[in-house]
């Protein structure tokens, strides 16, 4: 046989960077602090009416507290929504899309904040009807949750085989753990299933969630 070759098709990228710089923005830091705590006040209810329901105190544990999803509107934000909108047309242009005829807009951006007590989560999921999905972490260790990316290809699930080697990135895996820290800022395809480990409530953990979608010039 003549020498073999390979090809790598259909991609799967995650796009990292690193920007602490809006850590240290007061602006910014605002609109975090402000959008977090409403979160927390509009999860109190939910709080104590479940503690009642199970007849037990377990306060926040396995809590995910959810801000509004339109933090991208508020003028504070201008420089850091600016960030993200170029850069997630920088990325869709860069693999191959031509959006001559497009616009690149938020469909959502909210901030998470995992629960004090530890057991915060997010299960495996997609963000449909969206091209282009990231967080930024604003508070995070390696001490907490971190976000996984699962191969997109549902069919190769029925014919996995064992791997070597776990602590080695190959073609093998299903899933990868990515580590981040405050500042770190993660882009991808929105069709990329992801979710976040369980985390144990140590030291706390919040991010930045945000969706794009490229509309059509003259679509509402």
């Amino acid at each position: 046989m003549s020498e073999l070759h390979s090809f790598s098709l259909f991609d799967t990228i995650l796009y990292k960077a690193e920007v602490p710089e809006y850590l240290k923005n007061k602006d910014f830091m605002s609109v975090c602090d402000e959008h977090t705590d409403q979160a927390i006040s509009n999860a109190k209810k939910l709080i104590d009416e479940r503690n009642k329901k199970f007849k037990i105190d377990i306060k926040d544990h396995g809590m995910s507290y959810h801000s509004g999803a339109e933090m991208y509107k508020d003028e504070r934000f201008h420089d850091f929504e600016l960030l993200i909108r170029n850069t997630a047309r920088n990325i869709l242009e860069n693999q191959g899309f031509d959006l001559s005829n497009y616009s690149i807009d938020y469909t959502e951006m909210w901030i998470q904040k995992f629960a004090y007590e530890g057991g915060g989560h997010q299960d495996t999921h997609v963000h449909w009807d969206n091209h282009v999905s990231g967080f930024y972490f604003v508070e995070c260790s390696e001490r907490t949750s971190k976000p996984v990316f699962h191969d997109p290809r549902a069919g190769r699930m029925m014919l996995n085989l064992p791997i070597k080697d776990h602590s080695k990135l190959c073609p093998a895996m299903e899933r990868q753990i990515i580590s981040v820290k405050p500042g770190t800022l993660l882009l991808f395809n929105s069709w990329l299933p992801h979710q976040f480990s369980v985390d144990n409530g140590i030291d706390p953990f919040r991010f930045i969630h945000f969706n794009l979608q490229a509309k059509k010039h003259g679509k509402k």
